[in-house]
């Protein structure tokens, strides 16, 4: 049982950490319609190739950054 609570605890953690480095990282939006698009891109041109064949484009991301 208390293996089983170690384990639960160090994923929760984990999960927790590899979130709120992703949110501040990304550096380019995709922009297929209003709202603030898809912003998991860190390279203009990993954006560009993903927007390849769709009505989108491809914004600099000025969110928040920690």
């Amino acid at each position: 049982m208390r293996t089983l609570l170690i384990a639960a605890v160090s994923l929760a953690i984990t999960s927790f950490m590899a979130t709120t480095a992703d949110a501040r990282g990304y550096r380019y939006c995709l922009k297929s319609s209003p709202g603030p698009g898809d912003c998991k891109y860190s390279s203009y041109r990993q954006c560009k190739a993903a927007a390849s064949g769709l009505n989108a484009t491809c914004v600099r991301n000025y969110g928040p950054r920690r």
